[in-house]
């Protein structure tokens, strides 16, 4: 069974810091996601800098398919022990998901990891070991659907100390919490949220530390199918709207004002044109019964190429949540798109001599050029992408 993760990031500066001196990155591939936790000595620029560092040289060489007990002997080599505190400049937990479920964790100096299934906590089996003359702890798993996981740094557990709490939040605290007000039900961002929440409480407004909460979900995958564009022979309208109707327990999206035409066409329904210009440069959606969603073609495309495009120059991860709520038609493209897992382009060739001057005129990307370039950033950012041509 194929199983893909949801992961929610929460984080909170130590009172009078402008920056978290816990860092967190999330690369996500075809076959697997990986997550990690850095939490750097102390507090401010100079933590903010040591777990940066080490966060960086872990994706960078994970990114290149090194084990990760090479990563890890690489930042422990790296970054030396604290002198005058004995402990390391940064910590470090990595968590490596295949696409089947089985899961890695290497953890150094973070608290451990915690797994909830079926509103029980899952006892995880540890390996000590001593990697580049550090100890640090190993865990082979295998997830099942809908399985929660925190990774959080140590102010999270140590909310509240010397105060609300003697010996702060601590694990059973926070684990109590995450069951009476029922988080395993919610969506991964919203539980790393209301953990950060806690935290907050817990220091009464005035957090003592930098403290990060960084939620698991795993789910099935999610499906996504795309028609653009009729075919090249208007006899094989039917026939591609047969095929783009066959995929289930998909969502499925039209991209195109002739498109949409055709399909509803056959379909024999309406095509219903919304009047409303959310935005004055993105045409307004449509809606054909049975149709999830219905946009207008090349200036959509271009647009939604450009909306992807530039969280993947900013944090990707951190921003790709920032189309909830708007609604014109290339943020909720660009929306549909970014939550699926799996897509399907199905991309008719015929050419529409209507939209030549425009795109000349505007500076647009013809069809199979926009396509490819969304489907390069779709990719990127670790999308099973298919494209068909008709």
């Amino acid at each position: 069974m194929k199983m893909k993760v949801d992961i929610g990031i929460a984080s909170l500066c130590k009172k009078g810091e402008e920056v978290c001196g816990d860092t967190t990155k999330i690369i996500e591939e075809k076959d697997s996601t990986t997550v990690i936790l850095s939490d750097g000595l102390g507090s401010g620029i100079k933590a903010s800098i040591l777990s940066i560092l080490s966060t960086q040289i872990a994706s960078r060489m994970l990114e290149k398919n090194i084990r990760l007990e090479e990563v890890f002997t690489t930042i422990a080599d790296t970054l030396p022990i604290c002198k005058v505190r004995g402990i390391a400049y940064s910590t470090l937990s990595i968590l490596k998901v295949k696409i089947d479920g089985s899961a890695h964790l290497i953890e150094y100096d973070n608290p451990s990891l915690m797994l909830i299934r079926d509103n029980d906590i899952v006892s995880i089996k540890k390996i000590k070991r001593n990697i580049a003359g550090k100890e640090v702890y190993e865990s082979f798993f295998q997830l099942e659907l809908n399985d929660l996981l925190f990774l959080i740094s140590d102010g999270v557990i140590n909310a509240g100390v010397g105060g609300l709490f003697e010996l702060g939040l601590g694990r059973d605290r926070l684990l109590d919490n995450i069951f009476k007000r029922n988080l395993t039900e919610q969506a991964a961002d919203k539980v790393a949220k209301k953990i950060i929440g806690l935290t907050e409480a817990c220091y009464m407004g005035k957090a003592g530390d930098d403290s990060t909460a960084l939620v698991i979900k795993s789910r099935r995958p999610r499906s996504a199918v795309v028609l653009t564009g009729p075919p090249q022979k208007k006899r094989y309208d039917s026939q591609l709207v047969a095929k783009f109707l066959d995929y289930t327990n998909a969502q499925k999206i039209v991209c195109g004002g002739a498109t949409g035409n055709m399909v509803a066409r056959e379909l024999g329904f309406e095509i219903e044109t919304s009047l409303d210009y959310i935005d004055p440069s993105v045409p307004p959606v449509a809606d054909i019964e049975g149709i999830d969603l219905v946009t207008e073609g090349i200036l959509t495309l271009n647009k939604t190429v450009d909306k992807i495009k530039q969280l993947s120059e900013d944090n990707f991860n951190d921003n790709k949540n920032e189309f909830d709520g708007i609604k014109d038609g290339a943020s909720i493209l660009s929306k549909s798109l970014l939550k699926a897992d799996e897509i399907t382009f199905l991309m008719g060739s015929a050419v529409n001599p209507a939209h030549e001057e425009l795109m000349k005129s505007l500076q647009l990307k013809p069809r199979p050029v926009i396509i490819g370039k969304l489907v390069n950033l779709l990719r990127k950012h670790g999308k099973e992408v298919n494209i068909e041509r008709y």
